[in-house]
Parts: C-alpha cells; structure tokens; sequence
C-alpha cells in the first residue's frame, strides 16, 4: 500500500510538481491541525472530568493555565476554568489550515528549488550544503512564512486586514 502511494505520488509529482505539492500541503496541514485539536480535546476532557487529573500538579503537561500564572494577562484567563466539555471540533480552523498550506506551497516550492540551486548536494559536501540549506531557511524564509502565517489565519478567521 505505501509502496502504491509513494508511486502515485511521485508520478504526480514529476507531471505536476507545483500542484501535487500544494494538494500534499494542504491534506498535511489538515492531518497537522487535526492531531493537534484531538490531543488538545482530549486533554482538556481529562483534566475538566471529575476526578481528573490536576493541571496545577502535572509535572508533564505544559499547559496555557502556567503561562497565565506567570504573565499577568490584563484580561480573563485564556482558557478559562470550566466544567464545561471544550468545544466540539473546529471544521473552520481545518479549512484554514489546509488553505494555508495550498496558498502558500507555490512560494514554498520555488523557495526550496532556489535552495537546492544554491547550495546543491553533493557526496563531498552534502551535510554542509544541508546545513546551509537549514540556516538559510530558518533564518529568511521561517521569519517570512510565520508572519505571513498569523496574517492569514488572523485575516481568514476575522475577515479583516491585520496589517
């Protein structure tokens, strides 16, 4: 099955690089943006049930309620205390996510095929051009690709322009 997959995948790419990787963005930020509201749903089920566990005695969790300890927010606690169950899963944060990842795989593509001429992989020097590559992007593109990532997420979620 995955040796199916990865030949689909890589015929697709080769007929279609730009629009297969936009289709791949888009179902790993789908399946990103899923796993992260199924553990922050179950999470929250288990410490808000009766006799759950403790979020001020977890020695694990890294949870929102110790960062709002130490800052003093001006307003209400970000997830406040409730019995509540949290809510149900957000379709609309999903189709965010995966339209994030469509919008922005052009620009991505043609940023890592510039990386790729620039410091091409050799068998002499593949782990410093590897490096270079990693350095490069996390220090020009990363700092880009996250603005650019809060905007969206901010504009489509509000509608408004945030800058």
């Amino acid at each position: 099955m995955v040796s199916f997959l990865v030949s689909k995948f890589n015929s697709y790419y080769a007929a279609r690089p730009v629009l297969t990787t936009m289709v791949t963005n888009a179902i790993l930020g789908g399946v990103a943006d899923t796993v992260a509201q199924s553990l922050t749903a179950v999470r929250e089920r288990a410490v808000r049930k009766p006799g759950g566990p403790d979020p001020n005695s977890d020695q694990i969790a890294i949870e929102i309620h110790e960062v709002d300890r130490r800052i003093h927010w001006p307003e209400e606690e970000l997830i406040p205390d409730s019995k509540v169950l949290p809510p149900p899963f957000d379709f609309e944060r999903l189709t965010r996510f995966m339209a994030y990842g469509f919008i922005m795989a052009p620009i991505q593509h043609k940023w890592f095929g510039f990386l790729s001429r620039i410091f091409p992989l050799t068998k002499t020097s593949g782990t410093v051009a590897a490096a270079k590559r990693t350095a490069f992007d996390q220090l020009i593109f990363a700092p880009v690709g996250l603005g650019a990532f809060f905007t969206f997420m901010m504009t489509a979620k509000t509608g408004k322009d945030v800058i």
